[in-house]
C-alpha cells in the first residue's frame, strides 16, 4: 500500500489547493500535503490513470470527489486516520488487494499517521506507531517500542528495556507524559527519580508515541534528552466495534540455580499472559466512544552474573592506587571475584478505560481516561564472593596466583510491588481559527518491598586462588582453581549483619494545564498566537524500617555445599540455605540484634520532597506558504521543600531538618521550518530548557550501609547521600534536521544535528576502596561546571519495498554522539570524554517481510547500544560503566483461520551476554550477566 504521509485538521475544514496534472498517484500524494491528510491508496489501483489539473479552494472530501469522478476509485474516510482509496467494487467489501492478515490493516493508518506528524510537525519529532503484531516481546512496552527510533538507547532489565535515554542524556532528563500530563515516577527502588518506568507501560493503551527533540514554548521546558508524550487510543480510531485478544506462554530457557538452592517454588520456567484491546461507538450519531486495554503476564527468569573488582601493582609487586602511576607493572590482577544466581517470578497486571464524547457539528471533544499497572516480583538471589589480598605471585597480563582473604555468601530475597496509576481529563474545543485545549489530571505510584538478607563469611589460612582472564579484551578475570578446595567444604561460617528491610514509598504528580492557539494549525497562513499555563504538583515520601543483627555468631549448619556450578564458574557453589520469606527470626536472641544500626538505619533513610512548578507561554508564528517562524518563551518557576533526618557520631536524630529552595528560569525558543519542493523540509532550532535534580539527590541523608549492596557484587558496603546545594542542570539546544520523503510518502529519509552545551550538569561522583577486607563504595551527586554533547542521527525507512515479487518494510537508524564533561572529584578539576549514559554509536533496525500466502509476516528487530558511562569515580580509572549491548529479536505470525492468528517468537535470539565495565576508557570487564532466552507463543483473536 502507497499513502500521502500527512493528517492534521478536520477533513471538513477548507484549503486553498493547487494540484498540477499527471498521473493520479502524485495528485493524491500533492493533496495529501496540502490537506495535511492521510491518503492511503495502492499503487497497483492508481497506474495508468491522469488526472488534469485542479486548484481553488475546498474540504478534502470535495478535491477527493473531483480527482477520483470518472476513474472507477472511491474515497471511504477512516475516522481519525484520513482516507483510503479503492475500487468502487471494493468498497463495502473486502478488498482483494490487502493479502496480509487483516487485522494488520487497522495499523497500517497508525504507520501512515506518526510519518505525517513528523511532516507537519513545526518541531523536530520522531515517533513510533501501536502495533501489536510488529511490537515483539510479551511485554511489548513502550520502551521495547521506543528503541527502534533513532538516538534512543535501552537500558535494560534483564532481556527486556526498562529505561530509554535519549541522544545519550539519562533518564531523569527524559520528560514523559500522557496525553501531556506528566506520569509519576517513584525510582528503582521507591527511592525517588524523575526516570519514568516504561517496562511497565503497555503500548496497547496508547496509538502512538512521540518524542520531542527540538523544543518551541509550547513543549515542557524540563527536559534536556527531549520529551516523550504517550497519545491515548481512541474509539474514534475505528469505524465500529473493534476487539483485539491475544493469550500466549512463555518458556525461559535459562535454568540457572533455581531449584538447585534448597527453594522451591523457582523453578518452573513456563509462563502466560493476556493482552486484549476492546473499543467501541454509541449514541444516536456515534457520538460516544469507549475503549479497555487489559493485560496480564507471569514470567519467571533467571540469571547468572560473575563479577570482580580490579587492582594494580608496580613493578616491585606492591600494591598502588592507580595504573596512572610511572611504576605500574603494566598489568592488572582481581581483587575480588564473585558469582550471583537469581531467580525472579515477575507478575504484572492492569488494564486502562477511556470513555470519550464528540457531539457533532460543534467543534468539542471530551475524554476521561483511567489506568492502572502493578508489577509484583519475587525474587531469590544468592551471590558467592572470594575477596583476594593485594599481593600476587607467578603475574602475567592474562593469569597469576593470590592469597584468598575471605569467603562472603549471601541470600536475599524481595517481595515487592509496585504500581502506576493515572486519571486525566481532556477538553477539546476548536472554531474557526481558534484551538482551545484543558487538561487536568492526578498520577500516582506506589512501591512496597520486604526484603530479607542473610549473609555468612569466613577467613581460610593459605588458600590461594589461580585466575586467568583478559579484562581488557572484554574475558573478565575468573578463579580457575583453588589450591585447597576443602578449606572451603569444612570452614566454620559466622553470620555478619543479618538483617530485614521494609520499604515504602508513595509519589503522586496533580496537573492542570490549558492550551490556546489562533491560526497555529498546520494549514494556516499568515500571523498566529499560541500562549498557555500549566501548573504541576510534586510530592514524594519515602519510609524504610531496617532490623540488623550483629555479626560473628556461628551458622555453620545454615552452609549448603552443592555441586552445583553457576555459568563459567570452576568452582562449587556455596548456597546459604535460609529461606528468609519464612525464616523465624524470633528465633534469633535479642542480645545479636544491632539495635543503635537498626534504628540509624531506618531514620536516616527517610525523606520527604514537594515539589510547585508554576509555567505559562507565549509563542508566535508567522506562516509563509512555504516557510514558518516561531519565537515564544517559557517562564518556569519551582518551589520545592524537603525534609531530610540528620545525625551526629553515626547517631540518627529524631524528625528532620527541613529545607525551602526555589529557582525561576526564562526558556527562550526560535525556530525556523521551510517545505522544499521535492518533498523537503528543512528544521531548524535553538531552545534553552532545564533539567531538574531527582528528589533523592537534594533530600537523602548521608548513609552508611552494608550488606544491601546493589546486586552487582562489586560492593559489600556503600556510603550514600544526597546533596541540598544542587542546581537544576541549563541546556542551550541546538539542532537542524533536513527530512527527504519519497514513494508516494511511505519512504523517509532524515539528517539531524544536534549540540548541546550543558551548564551545571549532575552526576554521581563514585569511589571504590578495599577497607578491612570491605570493597567500600561511595557516592554523591554533583554538579559539573559544564558539559557539551554533539552528534548526528541519521534515520531511513520504507513501508513499501518491493523486492523479487514480494513486499518488506524496512526501518534503520544510527546515531553517533561526542561529549565531554569538566567536574571536580573534590580536590582536582577532570575531565570526562563522555556523559553519563552517552554512548558513542548507537544502531537501530526493524524489518517485516509480509508474506501474503499465509497471511501474515516474518520480523526482525535489531539493537545496538554502545557502552556507555554510569558513574565517574574519584580517578578515571574509577570510572564505571555498562559494556556494549547487541539484541536480536525475531517473531513469525500467519493467520490460521478468518479472525485467528498463530504468533510465534525469540527474544534475546542474539544471546546477549551483559556487562559492567571499569576503567579510564571503561576498558576492563569486571561483571558479566547471562539469563538466555525467552520463547513466546500467541494467538490472536481479531474482530473489526
Amino acid at each position: 500500500m502507497s499513502s500521502g504521509t500527512a493528517e492534521g485538521a478536520s477533513s471538513q475544514s477548507q484549503y486553498s489547493l493547487q494540484i498540477p496534472a499527471g498521473s493520479m498517484a502524485k495528485a493524491l500524494n500533492a493533496l495529501s500535503v496540502q490537506t495535511h491528510q492521510t491518503i492511503l491508496f495502492s499503487p497497483q489501483s492508481t497506474s495508468h490513470i491522469n488526472v488534469g489539473g485542479m486548484k481553488g479552494r475546498m474540504t478534502p472530501t470535495e478535491a477527493l470527489q473531483r480527482l477520483l469522478s470518472g476513474s472507477g476509485l472511491k474515497a471511504e474516510i477512516v475516522p481519525g486516520a484520513g482516507f483510503t482509496i479503492k475500487k468502487a467494487s471494493a468498497i463495502g467489501k473486502k478488498s482483494a488487494e490487502i493479502k496480509a492478515n487483516d487485522v494488520e490493516t487497522i495499523f497500517s493508518f497508525a504507520h501512515r499517521k506518526v510519518k505525517s506528524e513528523k511532516r507537519t510537525s513545526n518541531v523536530i519529532v520522531d515517533s513510533i506507531a501501536y502495533d501489536p503484531f510488529e511490537n515483539l516481546g510479551g511485554n511489548s512496552s513502550i520502551a521495547s517500542s521506543l528503541i527502534l527510533l533513532p538516538g534512543v538507547a535501552a537500558i535494560y532489565n534483564g532481556d527486556e528495556p526498562r529505561y530509554v535515554s535519549l541522544r545519550g542524556i539519562s533518564p531523569d532528563l527524559n520528560h514523559t507524559t500522557v496525553d501531556g500530563l506528566t506520569m509519576a515516577s517513584i525510582g528503582e527502588t521507591g527511592s525517588g527519580t524523575r526516570r519514568v518506568n516504561l517496562q511497565d507501560t503497555p503500548v496497547e493503551m496508547t496509538s502512538h508515541t512521540n518524542i520531542y527533540k527540538s523544543f518551541t514554548a509550547e513543549q515542557s521546558g524540563d527536559a534536556i534528552g527531549g520529551v516523550i508524550d504517550m497519545i491515548p487510543m481512541s474509539a474514534f480510531d475505528h469505524k465500529g466495534l473493534y476487539a483485539y485478544l491475544d493469550g500466549y506462554g512463555i518458556a525461559s530457557l535459562y535454568g540457572g540455580a533455581a531449584g538447585q538452592n534448597g527453594l522451591s517454588g523457582y523453578p518452573k520456567h513456563m509462563g502466560a499472559g493476556e493482552k486484549a484491546v476492546i473499543s467501541g461507538r454509541f449514541g444516536k450519531n456515534k457520538e460516544f466512544g469507549i475503549i479497555i486495554s487489559s493485560r496480564y503476564q507471569n514470567r519467571v527468569t533467571n540469571q547468572t552474573g560473575t563479577s570482580g573488582g580490579l587492582q594494580y601493582f608496580d613493578t616491585a609487586g606492591k600494591s598502588i592506587s592507580e595504573p596512572s602511576s610511572a611504576k605500574w607493572n603494566g598489568m592488572v590482577a582481581p581483587s575480588s571475584y564473585g558469582s550471583s544466581e537469581y531467580a525472579n517470578s515477575v507478575t504484572t497486571l492492569g488494564g486502562s478505560g477511556k470513555i470519550e464524547w464528540r457531539p457533532v457539528n460543534t467543534g468539542l471533544t471530551a475524554s476521561i481516561m483511567g489506568w492502572t499497572y502493578r508489577r509484583q516480583e519475587h525474587q531469590v538471589g544468592d551471590w558467592d564472593a572470594y575477596n583476594l589480598k593485594n599481593s600476587v605471585t607467578n603475574q602475567t597480563p592474562t593469569s597469576g596466583t593470590e592469597q584468598v582473604n575471605s569467603i562472603y555468601v549471601r541470600r536475599i530475597q524481595n517481595t515487592y510491588s509496585r504500581s502506576s496509576n493515572g486519571l486525566i481529563g481532556h477538553v477539546d474545543w476548536t472554531r474557526g481559527k481558534h484551538d482551545l485545549v484543558v487538561r487536568g489530571g492526578y498520577t500516582w505510584e506506589d512501591y512496597d518491598n520486604y526484603q530479607p538478607l542473610e549473609r555468612m563469611r569466613t577467613y581460610p589460612s593459605s588458600l590461594y586462588a589461580n585466575y586467568a582472564g583478559d579484562p581488557k579484551n572484554g574475558k573478565m578475570f575468573r578463579i580457575t582453581s583453588l589450591s585447597d578446595p576443602s578449606q572451603v567444604q569444612n570452614a566454620k561460617w559466622s553470620a555478619y549483619q543479618m538483617q530485614q528491610q521494609w520499604r515504602k514509598s508513595t509519589e503522586g504528580i496533580p496537573t492542570v494545564r490549558a492550551d490556546y492557539g489562533y491560526n497555529v494549525r498546520p494549514n494556516s497562513r499568515g500571523f498566529g498566537v499560541a500562549a498557555g499555563f500549566e501548573w504541576r504538583g510534586f510530592n514524594i515520601k519515602f519510609d524504610e524500617k531496617d532490623k540488623i543483627w550483629n555479626n560473628g555468631f556461628d551458622v555453620t549448619s545454615d552452609a549448603m555445599y552443592s555441586n552445583y556450578y553457576p555459568w563459567k564458574w570452576s568452582i562449587p557453589f556455596v548456597f546459604m540455605n535460609v529461606n528468609g520469606l519464612k525464616y523465624d527470626w524470633s528465633s534469633l536472641s535479642q542480645s545479636k540484634s544491632n539495635a543503635a544500626t537498626s534504628l540509624y538505619n531506618s531514620r536516616m533513610s527517610d525523606y520527604r520532597y514537594r515539589e510547585d512548578v508554576t509555567d505559562g507561554y507565549v509563542s508566535l508564528h508567522y506562516a509563509l506558504p512555504h516557510t514558518v517562524f516561531i519565537a515564544g518563551v517559557r517562564v518556569d518557576n519551582v518551589d520545592y521543600t524537603s525534609w531530610s533526618p540528620t545525625s551526629s557520631n553515626n547517631i540518627a536524630s529524631e524528625g528532620f531538618t527541613r529545607r525551602n529552595g526555589n529557582y525561576i528560569n526564562p526558556l527562550p525558543s526560535f525556530d525556523i521550518v521551510h517545505h522544499f519542493p521535492w518533498n523537503v523540509n528543512l528544521h531548524a532550532s535553538y531552545s534553552r530548557s532545564i533539567g531538574r535534580p531527582t528528589p533523592s539527590n537534594i533530600a537523602q541523608a548521608e548513609k552508611i550501609s552494608c550488606g544491601t549492596d546493589d546486586d552487582s557484587g562489586v560492593a559489600s558496603c556503600s556510603i550514600s547521600s544526597g546533596n541540598p546545594n544542587l542546581k537544576p542542570r541549563k541546556a542551550h539546544n541546538f539542532d537542524v534536521a533536513v527530512d527527504k520523503y519519497f514513494d508516494h510518502g511511505n519512504g523517509m529519509v532524515s539528517a539531524t544535528f544536534f549540540n548541546k552545551i550543558i551548564k551545571d550538569d549532575i552526576y554521581n561522583l563514585t569511589n571504590i576502596y578495599m577497607q578491612d577486607g570491605e570493597i567500600f563504595q561511595s557516592s554523591t551527586p554533583m554538579n559539573a561546571s559544564g558539559s557539551i554533547l554533539r552528534g548526528v542521527e541519521f534515520s531511513a525507512l520504507d513501508r513499501s519495498i518491493h523486492l523479487l515479487g514480494q513486499v518488506f518494510d524496512l526501518s534503520m537508524n544510527a546515531t553517533w554522539m561526542q561529549g565531554h564533561m569538566h567536574y571536580s572529584n573534590g580536590t582536582t578539576m577532570l575531565r570526562s570524554d563522555h556523559l553519563i549514559y552517552q554512548p558513542d554509536v548507537l544502531v537501530n533496525g526493524a524489518v517485516t517481510w509480509h508474506i501474503p500466502a499465509i497471511k501474515g509476516a516474518l520480523r526482525a528487530t535489531a539493537n545496538y547500544n554502545g557502552k556507555f558511562l554510569t558513574g565517574l569515580g574519584s580517578t578515571r580509572d574509577e570510572n564505571t560503566g555498562q559494556g556494549s549491548v547487541f539484541m536480536l529479536n525475531m517473531a513469525l505470525w500467519h493467520q490460521v483461520y478468518k479472525n485467528v492468528s498463530f504468533k510465534y517468537e525469540v527474544q534475546n535470539l542474539s544471546n546477549t551476554h551483559f556487562n559492567n565495565v571499569i576503567g579510564s576508557k571503561l576498558q576492563y570487564t569486571n561483571n558479566t550477566n547471562y539469563l538466555g532466552r525467552g520463547v513466546y507463543f500467541h494467538v490472536i483473536l481479531d474482530y473489526k
